[in-house]
């Protein structure tokens, strides 16, 4: 003997499935009693067991990516609070001399803006380089998708104004005197 090969039956049902399972059994033993009658489970159970890797896969690459974002979002308020602070005297200074506070959030806004966007075009490059590494983890976007990788820098650039415009804010309302006395 060469092997066992086990054969697949598909039936199609109008009620619950499950409920002729017992008649199936029956039938197949009729016809060759020495038939053994694995599993029968429904359609919905097959498709389920066979999708649950990749939904598991995009679940987990999902959270980490959430996580990826949050981390980047605590990291640009983090370096925008720090260096605001750092130019605590030139933004006194600025302010004492008559700026107004929405000239002092620009001066804080494009000094954030501008490495941000040099690092988000540089891990745009990177990103359509590596890109062919994930083709077999995509289902329905083509791995150069623009829509895709605009959105993302986008949302990137957005982030960053909405971290960076608290600091920005305060450091250009906050007391110029005070500033000016903490050195």
């Amino acid at each position: 003997m060469f092997g066992n090969f086990l054969a697949t039956i598909v039936v199609r049902t109008t009620g619950e499935p499950l409920a002729l399972a017992d008649t199936l059994r029956k039938e197949i033993w009729t016809v060759d009693s020495s038939e053994p009658v694995l599993k029968v489970e429904t359609m919905d159970d097959v498709i389920a067991d066979s999708t649950w890797q990749p939904r598991f896969s995009a679940w987990v690459f999902s959270v980490l990516g959430a996580l990826a974002l949050l981390l980047t979002a605590a990291g640009i308020y983090g370096v925008v609070a720090y260096t605001t602070t750092l130019k605590a005297r030139e933004v006194g200074i600025r302010v004492a001399l008559g700026a107004s506070p929405a000239s002092i959030v620009g001066v804080v806004l494009r000094g954030v803006l501008a490495p941000l966007t040099v690092g988000i075009v540089i891990s745009l490059v990177a990103a359509l380089a590596l890109s062919r590494l994930l083709t077999s983890l995509l289902y329905g976007i083509d791995s150069a998708d623009p829509v895709t990788y605009l959105g993302t820098a986008a949302l990137l650039l957005g982030i960053a104004i909405l971290a960076s415009a608290g600091p920005a804010w305060r450091a250009a309302v906050g007391d110029p005197l005070r500033a000016l006395r903490a050195e």
